[in-house]
């Protein structure tokens, strides 16, 4: 049976502790929450800093967890894995590590342990590194050799020809050196991390760090720590962290997905985005922060706003300016030049030999609704030349058109789906815009007829109409 992170979750029943690790296997986060992992107390400076093999002598780059799932930018789950602590104690985890990205930019990774040496599974299965296939679908390849904290695109590898491009691209040119924050938004796969990229080395913050952090990513819990950092004592377990903010420091903070971001969370980066100042968890102190911060989402802001999922009045702050990258339907005169970008990266990757893509194909292409946007377009061609064979020169339709077709057909599913009496299908489709938006408003009927713009009378009448319950579930 296919893992995912929620099922494996679910078999660990809980966490004995939480790691976090730069690209560069430097530990940023820990918390020990069960005491058999760390006997005795160890101070803060003792791990934090320190890289994951000095700490765990029997840990090295061949069978890290944490290194597997930033090189291979997929969750890695293990039933059972041998670790031996600075003090030369045997314990046995059963852990999954996610990496810490945003797009096709890796940070780092998380790992959630728990204490499993008094079990005493003998199963061999346990000690299988088991990895998600699917997650394969739609990736770019991950760079070996990146740098933490290191933005790597410049305007000079926005590829287009389209006008909307060319403007985004003179925007970003004129606003560079502002500190104003940025809202970027767009399809999914229409590059939104590649322009913040753009921008950060643009900007008067270009010799500053860029840290990118999708917020869709993490969960609710640790989210608020890893923006504003920790102080020791804070909760069981914390100590003294900075947080995605602090590391920011004198560069850029890009959050993707920001409106997956908890609402309350929201109310305390609008507090930073007004004062300029961060506290950690825990702590009195209120930092100063240099930050310049860019945010992004795959649905326009207002929209967002209006379906609850960000707040109003960070709205204000968050989209002082903003721009939509069009998706790849929108510019297909772009085909070509990308073509010739992917072919030319995958012909040295791979060490292929390709020339040129057919006229079919073409003709193909310009038809296509491009679903996965440029993203969609890398897969199609990285997939290609893999199955090509040495003597092929050329991207013929039968390379790609299965792959093309999937995307197809989920289009066409769409559109097949059994007819159903009209009274019917607008009945239920009120009743599940109306549930959705009593949950998202916590049960408040006033607010919830606000979302939906209809009288709160009249929602009172289909609530009761549709036997729809007004409490929160």
């Amino acid at each position: 049976m296919r893992k995912n992170p929620k099922s494996f979750l679910e078999e660990m029943e809980y966490m004995d502790g939480i790691s976090i690790v730069d690209t560069s296997g430097t530990i940023l986060f820990s918390v020990k929450f069960n005491p058999a992992f760390n006997p005795g107390v160890i101070e803060e400076n003792f791990i934090i800093g320190k890289k994951i093999y000095d700490v765990f002598k029997n840990i090295d780059y061949s069978n890290s967890t944490l290194v597997k799932s930033m090189e291979l930018g997929i969750p890695v789950y293990k039933k059972r894995q041998k670790i031996i602590n600075y003090t030369g104690e045997t314990i046995h985890t059963m852990n999954i590590s996610l990496p810490i990205r945003s797009n096709s930019m890796i940070m780092g990774a998380i790992e959630l342990s728990r204490d499993i040496t008094k079990y005493k599974e003998q199963n061999q299965s346990h000690h299988e590194v088991k990895i998600d296939s699917n997650f394969f679908k739609d990736r770019n390849i991950i760079e070996k050799h990146f740098m933490p904290h290191q933005a790597r695109f410049t305007l000079d590898d926005i590829l287009s020809d389209h006008s909307s491009i060319k403007e985004i691209k003179y925007l970003i040119k004129k606003i560079a050196n502002s500190t104003s924050p940025v809202f970027i938004h767009g399809e999914t796969g229409t590059g939104k991390e590649l322009f913040a990229h753009a921008l950060h080395n643009e900007s008067q913050f270009a010799k500053g760090p860029f840290v990118a952090q999708n917020c869709a990513a993490i969960p609710d819990n640790l989210l608020e720590s890893l923006l504003f950092g920790t102080t020791k004592g804070s909760f069981t377990g914390a100590y003294d962290t900075p947080g995605l903010f602090e590391l920011a420091e004198g560069g850029t903070l890009f959050l993707d997905e920001i409106n997956s971001m908890p609402i309350h969370l929201q109310g305390k980066l609008l507090r930073v985005l007004q004062d300029g100042y961060v506290r950690r968890l825990g702590d009195k102190k209120e930092r100063k922060s240099n930050v310049r911060l860019l945010s992004a989402s795959n649905d326009c802001p207002k929209k967002c706003v209006e379906e609850g999922r960000l707040r109003q009045d960070i709205y204000y702050r968050l989209c002082v300016i903003d721009f939509k990258i069009p998706p790849l339907r929108e510019r297909k005169q772009d085909i070509p030049l990308l073509l010739n970008f992917f072919i030319h990266k995958y012909n040295k990757q791979l060490n292929k030999n390709i020339k040129s893509v057919s006229k079919e194909t073409c003709k193909v292409f310009d038809k296509y609704h491009w679903p996965g946007n440029v993203r969609e377009l890398e897969h199609l061609i990285e997939h290609a030349m893999n199955i090509l064979d040495e003597s092929d020169t050329t991207i013929d339709l039968h390379h790609v058109q299965h792959r093309m077709n999937l995307g197809l057909q989920q289009q066409e599913r769409k559109l097949d789906t059994d007819l159903v009496p009209l009274k019917d299908a607008v009945g239920e489709l009120e009743t599940s815009l109306i549930s959705d938006a009593i949950r998202r408003t916590g049960g408040n009927v006033s607010e919830a007829a606000r979302l939906l713009k209809i009288p709160r009378q009249t929602l009172q009448k289909k609530i009761v109409k549709y036997n729809i319950s007004p409490d929160v579930p």
